[in-house]
């Protein structure tokens, strides 16, 4: 069948841009069977000056069919999904230009075109994308595992550069931010990303070019905008880093994920078989479970109110929102292993009552976690999460597949490092409150971070009296309620929650409250002050002069907080990624976890790799500001090379 030529150059006018599209030469069919293939000619000279460019924006497109291969639900967004399309823009001049290049039937690209790939995650230009940490995971397969060495990730900037309360980071909603048109067909395709695979290539290229020239134009946009240019390098590097940890992933334990699985599912039907002889006909189901808990057994149904948002499901957190006054129905009420966890832990007299219903959500949330790993898992054995901001404050998480809500010990042994390497975890010991003492420079705290038993020294600043005259087991009560006081409130936690979370009155509450208040003075003093310009101006600032958006005076000082710790994790993981590779080691980052980092240790640089990653987390945020305390700022962060074989280090070698 002969070629039919396509219209080889399309010229619009974008942003005072000529934009000039290629449609890749031309189109041709040939006749398959069973079936008709779409073939495009790719035009090199295209790419040839594509490579030439400073700057490219990417923006790849996958299978968005489920191959049978890989996790079924939101197939697209995972590590097995195949590349399928990959557009490109960049400027020659005032032009901009855009090309795109199309994987066969069997989402495969030529020799020719997997070197241009290379050239360009290799070469020198700057490369962006939004969402860069998913683009260059997936082009990495196309690769060897290589990521480019400059990324300017248009999502992440935008956070940084031009944060907003209660706003969307997605492509469309940024460049509308940014004051940037988007073309009617371009808004009515982001509908259509979820089944791609239904649509005509030819039509998938043209939503992909689309993409990565609106990127372009938003990289554009924000180099013009003021901003701090070493906040924007650390971002940069960031950036780097999280896409090697993506490309590179992590070894499931398979054998052992499988053996896991038999285990577990043996015990939760014994569990279940519990369940059904108390009322609880199918534990499986959250309705169910539900009723079982509020009808059967009798537990107060939750409030709805700031405090106790984490009692209800998404759905029904939007529903009241929207319905203020409205009153709480079993729909609305979630039955995940932390909420029945709480109502054990709030609610003492129901703890017995609910071992088996807390047992049964534990073990259910395990299999179901460790499937999805094994789909995860399907084409090369190991994970490959995506590390991306997902907070205001800066605080990141994994997704694709979730690795930051893993629960140790019973997640201990699924993950493991490559021959020759262990998995290692470093945490930052009492991150928020040594945060919290840097920020405001309270001694009184400062004091009570650098003491042998922190919870103690609280409680006994809690209680006083009460703890000076308390016997050991005594104390050990106050201990654990000092615990609560210290980490609930540092989320806002208010007297009549506190009260029902210690188990006291909230009279008695509100007088713990002021007391911690007026013994830690400073952070008083500062999170008013945090509170206040949050009120005015719903912006704030953290250690490092990054701005994060806050929606509300309550979750300000968290804010300032968190996002203060993930500021030091951040410039952590950049710092220590960059030790490694200077000093030539094989160890490396390999995941980052709340308040922590998942190293990989080569065996033969334990002791070298290990005291590097100290040296380096221990001494992030600077030295004069950390002698402003008396006793001066201390961050803590070593291996637990105890806890460590039971943990991220199970069934892995330790010297």
């Amino acid at each position: 069948m002969p070629s039919e030529q396509l219209s080889d150059w399309i010229i619009i006018e974008a942003d005072g841009q000529q934009v000039v599209t290629t449609s890749l030469g031309s189109a041709e069919m040939q006749l398959q069977l069973p079936m008709f293939e779409e073939t495009f000619e790719v035009d090199r000279e295209a790419l040839a000056r594509c490579l030439r460019a400073d700057v490219v924006a990417v923006d790849i497109e996958t299978d968005t069919h489920w191959q049978g291969v890989g996790p079924k639900a939101d197939y697209g967004l995972s590590y097995p999904a195949a590349v399928t399309v990959i557009a490109l823009a960049w400027t020659e001049g005032r032009l901009l230009q855009t090309t795109a290049l199309a994987a066969s039937a069997t989402s495969t690209f030529d020799d020719a075109t997997l070197a241009f790939v290379r050239a360009l995650i290799t070469g020198k230009a700057l490369l962006v994308a939004h969402n860069a940490v998913f683009d260059f995971r997936q082009l990495s397969k196309l690769v060897g595992g290589e990521v480019p060495e400059r990324i300017w990730d248009t999502q992440a900037m935008a956070r940084l550069l031009h944060p907003a309360v209660d706003v969307s980071y997605s492509l469309l909603a940024v460049a509308a931010a940014l004051g940037l048109a988007v073309p009617e067909r371009q808004q009515n395709m982001k509908s259509q990303r979820g089944k791609l695979h239904t649509l005509p290539m030819e039509t998938a290229m043209e939503y992909a070019q689309d993409d990565a020239r609106l990127t372009l134009q938003i990289y554009q946009k924000q180099r013009a905008l003021p901003g701090d240019a070493e906040l924007i390098d650390w971002e940069c590097r960031a950036m780097r880093e999280y896409c090697r940890m993506a490309a590179q992933g992590i070894r499931l334990n398979v054998p052992y994920v499988e053996q896991r699985l038999v285990e577990l599912g043996e015990q939760r039907e014994i569990v279940a078989e519990r369940l059904r002889a108390d009322g609880l006909e199918n534990p499986s189901s959250p309705q169910a479970r539900v009723k079982y808990l509020y009808e059967t057994k009798g537990i107060p149904m939750p409030r709805w109110e700031a405090e106790s948002e984490h009692f209800f499901t998404w759905a029904g957190r939007k529903r009241l929102r929207a319905a203020p006054g409205a009153p709480v129905e079993f729909g609305d009420l979630s039955t995940r292993a932390d909420v029945i966890d709480a109502h054990m832990e709030a609610n003492s007299a129901y703890a017995e009552q609910l071992k088996d219903i807390s047992a049964y959500t534990e073990i259910d949330w395990l299999m179901s976690t460790l499937k999805g790993l094994l789909d995860h898992a399907a084409i090369d054995g190991r994970l490959h999460s995506l590390v991306t901001i997902a907070t205001e404050s800066g605080r990141r998480a994994s997704s694709y597949p979730h690795m930051q809500n893993w629960k140790m010990p019973e997640m201990a042994g699924v993950a493991i490092g490559d021959e020759g390497f262990t998995l290692v975890e470093i945490d930052y010991n009492n991150a928020e409150n040594v945060m919290a003492a840097y920020i405001s420079g309270d001694n009184n705290l400062a004091a009570a971070i650098v003491a042998e038993d922190f919870h103690s020294t609280m409680a006994a600043q809690y209680f006083g009296a009460e703890w000076e005259n308390a016997d050991p087991t005594e104390r050990k009560r106050l201990r654990t309620m000092s615990k609560k006081i210290t980490f609930g409130t540092a989320y806002g936690m208010g007297a009549e929650r506190l009260g029902q979370s210690i188990g006291v009155s909230t009279e008695e509450a509100l007088r713990v409250l002021k007391t911690k208040d007026a013994v830690f003075t400073n952070v008083t003093k500062f999170r008013g002050m945090a509170q206040k310009k949050a009120r005015d101006t719903r912006m704030l600032k953290l250690w490092t002069g990054r701005p994060v958006a806050v929606p509300t005076p309550f979750v300000a000082w968290n804010y300032v907080c968190q996002g203060g710790v993930s500021e030091v994790l951040k410039r952590a993981i950049v710092l220590l990624s960059e030790a490694y590779h200077a000093s030539r080691m094989r160890s490396r980052v390999a995941l980052d976890m709340h308040d922590a980092l998942i190293l990989e240790i080569a065996h033969d640089e334990w002791d070298a790799a290990l005291k590097l990653a100290s040296d380096v987390m221990t001494s992030i945020t600077p030295e004069e500001q950390n002698r402003k305390t008396t006793p001066p700022i201390r961050w803590r962060a070593a291996p637990s090379l105890d806890e460590n074989p039971k943990k991220w280090g199970a069934q892995q070698w330790h010297p």
